[in-house]
Formats: structure tokens, sequence, C-alpha cells
């Protein structure tokens, strides 16, 4: 009985050291969290702008065949093999983050298709079943998210798109509804395709220097980067806020299994207390005996 006493609260103690670790991780992610917000609302009111203009320049622009704006907004229909660029995560115990992500992943993913994968959790996730070929020379981009990466990575895709080396390519990150809500989406980026569920209505009308043509060669570019560094920022996001649910879960869970161990435990105590005033009555009877 005492050996069974020792065990129970060895076992509460190791929980209680858990939940001060899950707690300061929730704490740590909350922190997190705030300053991801802070810049995914920054570099989303930027991005807004500049697809709103793209789009206005786009709906009244006779595009030539060899522009190669023109080749960005066409689909390679001759080419058969797709692209997914897939945001995942570095780091672990953020609940469903990634498994979702690749189960969306793998709902696409058809024969001869590739993926490029940001981020090294997902890599085991993806379905071996499919002939998929994985670029992993991206894997640690998300261990800092800087606009310069993503703008090399942008530049690669591109020219691989004019040179029709794929049909077309997305995008598959989550998107952040609420500190709760977090959806894995499909984005596509090539061919570029405006008004993908966000607002592209601008409220004036600019006069546009020295011509429509050049701001949309200017523009196109660099809205292409500055969406995908949000939407990566985004994901980033998605999964601090992943994580803070998760440690918020063991936290409470460990409090619920504490409360339930303590009461195993106080049930055992007083049952040995019995059994020990048991003993005593016992041997107090049998000395009368005697």
């Amino acid at each position: 009985m005492a050996e069974n006493l020792i065990k129970i609260r060895r076992r509460i103690a190791s929980i209680n050291s858990t939940k001060k670790i899950t707690n300061a991780m929730e704490l740590v992610s909350s922190a997190k969290l705030r300053k991801k917000k802070r810049l995914f609302d920054n570099v989303s009111e930027y991005s807004s702008l500049v697809e709103q203009i793209v789009f206005d320049c786009l709906n009244n622009l006779e595009l030539k065949k060899e522009d190669e704006v023109y080749k960005l907004i066409n689909l390679n229909s001759e080419v058969k093999s797709k692209l997914y660029v897939v945001v995942t995560s570095n780091l672990g115990l953020c609940g469903g983050y990634n498994f979702n992500v690749i189960k969306h992943l793998n709902s696409l993913l058809d024969e001869n298709d590739e993926v490029i994968l940001l981020g090294s959790k997902g890599l085991s996730k993806i379905d071996s079943n499919k002939n998929i070929k994985i670029d992993t020379s991206n894997l640690d981009m998300l261990s800092s998210i800087e606009f310069s990466k993503i703008n090399k990575l942008i530049t690669s895709l591109k020219t691989s798109y004019i040179n029709k080396k794929y049909n077309s390519i997305y995008l598959i990150y989550t998107s952040y509804k609420n500190a709760l809500t977090f959806i894995p989406t499909t984005f596509q980026i090539f061919p570029y395709v405006s008004n993908q569920g966000e607002l592209n209505t601008i409220g004036y009308s600019p006069i546009y220097c020295p011509s429509r043509q050049d701001v949309v060669n200017l523009l196109i570019p660099k809205y292409l980067n500055s969406v995908v560094y949000k939407k990566v920022i985004e994901s980033s996001l998605a999964e601090e806020a992943s994580r803070r649910i998760a440690m918020e879960n063991a936290t409470d869970n460990a409090d619920d299994l504490n409360k339930q161990l303590q009461l195993v435990y106080n049930k055992a105590r007083q049952a040995a207390i019995t059994s020990e005033i048991n003993d005593i009555m016992v041997g107090r009877l049998n000395e009368t005996d005697d």
C-alpha cells in the first residue's frame, strides 16, 4: 500500500513539472502570436493595395503574346505537371497544424506533380504512394521569414512557369480566421488570377504613368512577392495560434489529471490509515484475550 502511495505522489509531481513547462510555452506562444499578428496586419494592408492597382490595370489592358505578363496570366495547358509550394512548420507541439496542411495537399496531388516544401515537419506525412518529386532545398526558409528569401523563390517559380515547366503553380498555406480557427487553403500563384477571394476594388481612378502596361510589368512581380510573403506569415501566425491552443489544452489536461490522481491518492491514503487502525485494534483485542 505504501509503495502504491509513493508511485502516485511521484506521478503527481511529474505532472506538475510538465504543467509548468506547458504553461510557460503557452505564455511564450501568446507573446509571439501578438507580434506576428501585428506584422501580418501591416503586410496585408500593403499587399491588398498593390493588388487593387494591378487588378484595375489589367481590367482595361490589351496584352500581346510576347509580353511577359501575358505568359504569367495564361495557363500552360500543354503541360500536365503541377507544382505545389507547401508551408508547414519547423517545430512541433502545434496540434494538428501540419497534419491538416499535408492532408489537404494529399487530396490535390496527382501523379508526376512536384512539391516544394517549406518547413521540415510535413516531410514524413506526404503520400508516398504517388510518384511525387519533393524539393527539400527550402526546408529551413521558415527559421527566419525574410522578404528577400520569398523574392528569390518567386523569381525562380516565375522563370519555371514562363519556360512552361509546369501547368500551374500553387501555394498551400494555412489561412488564419481567428485565434481558434485556421483552414488549409490553396492559392494560385501562376497563372496569375486576380480576385482570389479578397477585395480588389479601388475607390478612385488613378492616372497611370507612363502607361498601364509599364505599371503592370512593374507591379505584378511586387504583388506576387508581397502576397506570398503575407501568406507565409499568415501560416506562421496560424502555427503559433495552434501551438498556443495545444499548450493551453495540455495545461488544462494536466490540471484534470492532477485532480483525478489526487482523489485516488486520498482514497488510497485513507484506506491505508483504516487498515492500520484495524491492525492496531486487532492487536489490542489479542492482548485482551491473552
